[in-house]
């Protein structure tokens, strides 16, 4: 191999170590977020992230910024966010939004609507969409992540 060919060949060699290096989702700091263990199901429906969106923009963009990384309300995308809801209960995660927003009218926005902006941040924070709306019944899912130390 010629001198001036090596330098190519090995920027092409790491190139591919770095794609699959990222493929394989063991990145530093990226999360790769799953359904519950035992599930392959995802955690909303589109639908419903759709509606949460347009939700989300009449209740809670003036607070959290249309792209969720906060301003007068904390960024609601990121780690600050994953770290603080982790392997807890997707119902933790709803009842703070439900009795605790909007600040300035706490609790009035209605189930459902607040089911769809939670799917909607859920979204946001790169949880897989599935077949099955967030409702109730998903309170006791724990959100939680496949690789805790790897990335997305």
């Amino acid at each position: 191999m010629s001198d001036e060919a090596r330098p190519r060949a090995r920027r092409r060699h790491i190139g591919v170590f770095c794609c699959a290096f990222l493929c394989a989702g063991v990145a530093p700091g990226i999360y790769v977020l799953a359904a519950d263990a035992g599930t392959s199901d995802g955690w909303y429906t589109q639908d419903q992230a759709a509606h949460g969106h347009v939700t989300f923009n009449s209740y809670c963009a003036e607070c959290h910024r249309p792209d969720l990384k906060g301003a007068l309300g904390p960024a609601l995308v990121g780690d600050a966010f994953l770290s603080q809801w982790l392997n807890k209960p997707l119902g933790d995660l709803f009842q703070f939004e439900h009795s605790k927003m909007p600040a300035n009218n706490p609790g009035s926005v209605p189930d459902e609507k607040m089911w769809n902006i939670t799917a909607y941040i859920l979204q946001k924070n790169g949880f897989p969409v599935g077949s099955t709306a967030l409702s109730a019944q998903s309170a006791a899912r724990t959100l939680a992540t496949s690789q805790p130390l790897a990335a997305k």
